[in-house]
């Protein structure tokens, strides 16, 4: 945080050397640098502001718990922000002016001032502009808190005469022997060009010191408002998923933040009874994110809980093709566990998934749940490519429940004489080298 505030402070410095050196003799030019610069200066702050106001508020007290830079979270917010702070003067002079009343006027204003902090912690939480502008949306979030948002405001306007006073007090000091160069040079008479550069040193560093002064007060702002926020979440809806005091070192990026926030939402939503709400939050985070497992995972068990058959059933299917083909068979074996309950004649709406699914419980010591899925395959599905492995599975079975030797030869052998070129072939092959010791056994 403080080498971006000493970046912008710099920066700053630069805009005002600039605009200072070519004042004497292009003041058109020089101004113009300077607005583009203090306003690319001030989007790049505030959007780590921002973020500083947003991840206060979620319970990330410490800036080490900040990441590096503002990344891709909501980066139209200063823009937003700038907006608020242009239209609602524009409207306040056009309806004092309409209605020549001085006192309404001032009272407008004073009004805006008093429910900014209000608006800047709406366009944090909801992104939006309409949101942000309405004064009804801002007074709800002031009423919530209650009198504290009295003494926040107290709090923003001391800083705010704080970094007056600190400016005050470093700048006549810091500018003493420039400002008297520059008024040497006046009195000599000397060219446009060395007037210019006395006025530029004076300018950049006026400039710095202001920037570095101003930037430093603003990220107080900004925590100051996320910690309000924070001590004021439950009221104002906000998800709390930081270690609050407690310090911790590392940072979180974005998008994992705003995997923490969704899914404390989502607790909260369950927690509240509001599983159907819950449930289109996940199938939301779903259409960016389709092969999360983890989202899977907590949509199925919603499902679930709300106990709607079909969804569970097309969801279960989806889900299931996902563990197979990333290699999580066996965590898939529940959700057949669950689909044999529903329905004893149950198969997987994909042929494809039997065998594996068949090896994974072998794998897991459930012969019976392999035995399920493989039953009638041969008959439902007479030409398939995987049968060869069905019968494998098959013979694996006879020799897993100690059924006489003789029943999984037979069928050993049926695989190498009818399968002779399938991989299935060779471990048949295999089994049957064995079959002596394990009739032995």
């Amino acid at each position: 945080m403080l080498l971006r505030i000493v970046a912008a402070a710099l920066a700053y410095g630069a805009a005002g050397w600039l605009f200072g050196r070519y004042l004497p003799s292009e003041p058109l030019l020089g101004t113009g640098v300077l607005l583009a610069v203090s306003f690319g200066v001030w989007v790049f702050l505030a959007r780590y502001g921002f973020l500083v106001i947003e991840r206060t508020a979620h319970g990330y007290l410490y800036p080490d718990q900040y990441p590096p830079r503002a990344e891709r979270a909501s980066p139209y917010r200063p823009y937003k922000m700038f907006l608020i702070m242009m239209v609602v003067p524009m409207a306040i002079g056009i309806i004092g002016g309409l209605l020549r009343s001085p006192s309404l006027t001032l009272l407008l204003f004073l009004s805006f001032a008093l429910l900014l902090p209000a608006a800047v912690m709406v366009l944090t939480m909801t992104d939006s502009f309409l949101e942000a502008v309405n004064p009804v949306r801002s007074l709800q979030v002031a009423r919530k808190i209650g009198k504290p948002y009295l003494v926040l405001c107290l709090f923003l306007l001391l800083l705010l005469l704080s970094a007056q006073q600190a400016a005050e007090l470093v700048l006549p000091r810091l500018l003493a022997r420039p400002l008297k160069a520059h008024g040497e040079a006046i009195a000599v008479g000397a060219s446009v060009q060395a007037i210019g550069g006395a006025l530029g040193v004076t300018f950049g560093l006026a400039f710095c010191v202001l920037g570095l002064i101003g930037n430093y007060f603003f990220m107080l702002m900004c925590v100051l408002l996320g910690y309000t926020m924070y001590q004021y979440a439950d009221v104002l809806g906000v998800s709390v998923v930081g270690p609050g005091e407690v310090r911790t070192l590392g940072r979180l990026s974005s998008a994992a933040h705003r995997r923490r926030v969704r899914d404390a939402l989502i607790g909260q939503m369950v927690a509240a009874g509001e599983i159907r709400e819950a449930i289109d939050l996940i199938a939301e985070d779903l259409r960016e994110r389709p092969n999360d497992l983890a989202l899977h995972g907590r949509l199925h068990k919603l499902l679930l809980i709300e106990g709607s058959a079909p969804r569970i059933a097309d969801h279960a299917e989806r889900y299931l093709e996902l563990l197979v083909s990333t290699g999580n068979a066996r965590e898939a074996l529940p959700l057949v566990e669950e689909a044999f309950a529903r329905r004893p004649d149950y198969e997987p709406r994909k042929p494809e998934l039997v065998v594996p699914l068949a090896q994974a419980a072998l794998a897991a010591g459930k012969p019976k749940l392999a035995a399920h899925l493989i039953r009638g395959f041969d008959r439902r599905h007479r030409m398939h490519p995987q049968i060869p492995n069905v019968y494998l599975i098959g013979a694996q079975l006879l020799l897993e429940s100690r059924a006489p030797v003789q029943q999984a030869r037979a069928l050993l052998q049926h695989v190498i004489e009818r399968y002779p070129q399938h991989a299935a072939a060779v471990e048949a092959r295999r089994l049957l080298q064995r079959l002596p010791a394990a009739a032995a056994g």
